[in-house]
């Protein structure tokens, strides 16, 4: 694999240590890493490690300067961080993290993250909310309080989920999109109605 070189210094992989207890709590320690890369949490925030390690891997990542890496490394980055010119309502936001290398990502009070979670650049989660593993919440998505997760559901970029609802597994919410407080999207639906614009 291709050395990365990083132009102002990404995470180590030895900084990870002590990000969380034993309960897979995120430690005050945690707290401070991942606010060095603009990741906020608040109290009582429970994230599975392989999404913390995906979190890193997307920073260091985009703070490579434009040299050949590997492809791989590559196609990863461009997944989370490719917006098309013509989106410019994305590219004005985008913009701002861009200038400030923040990843723009809140995490409320007692929400529980699991395992190879992809969590956009621009992401806010509420308060008291379960997102399964393997969900994929797209950039500048906005996750509000208690809400539910299922397994492998997909929340597309720019899209809202109001408190109290429920995205079961492998259903995907399509962009720009709002679900309305305290819906139900079953299993393996593609969800696209009431766009934002």
């Amino acid at each position: 694999m291709a050395k990365i070189h990083h132009i102002f210094g990404g995470i180590a992989e030895h900084e990870l240590d002590g990000i969380l207890d034993e309960s897979g709590f995120v430690t005050t320690q945690g707290q401070k890493l991942l606010r060095k890369i603009g990741v906020e949490t608040e109290k009582k925030v429970s994230i599975g490690k392989t999404t913390i390690k995906n979190l890193f891997v997307l920073y260091n990542g985009w703070k490579t300067p434009k040299i050949p890496i590997d492809p791989e490394t590559e196609l990863i980055v461009g997944n989370f961080l490719k917006i098309p010119e013509d989106d410019t309502y994305l590219l004005k936001k985008w913009e701002i993290l861009e200038q400030s290398f923040n990843m723009g990502i809140k995490i409320g009070e007692g929400t529980r993250i699991g395992e190879d979670v992809g969590l956009g650049l621009g992401v806010s989660v509420g308060r008291y909310c379960e997102v399964s593993d393997l969900c994929e919440l797209c950039i500048f998505s906005t996750i509000h309080d208690r809400v539910y997760l299922g397994k492998s559901a997909h929340i597309g970029k720019d899209s809202d989920v109001k408190s109290g609802s429920r995205v079961m597994a492998r259903a995907v919410v399509a962009e720009r999109t709002i679900v309305k407080e305290n819906s139900l999207i079953a299993e393996g639906i593609v969800f696209k109605d009431n766009k934002k614009y």
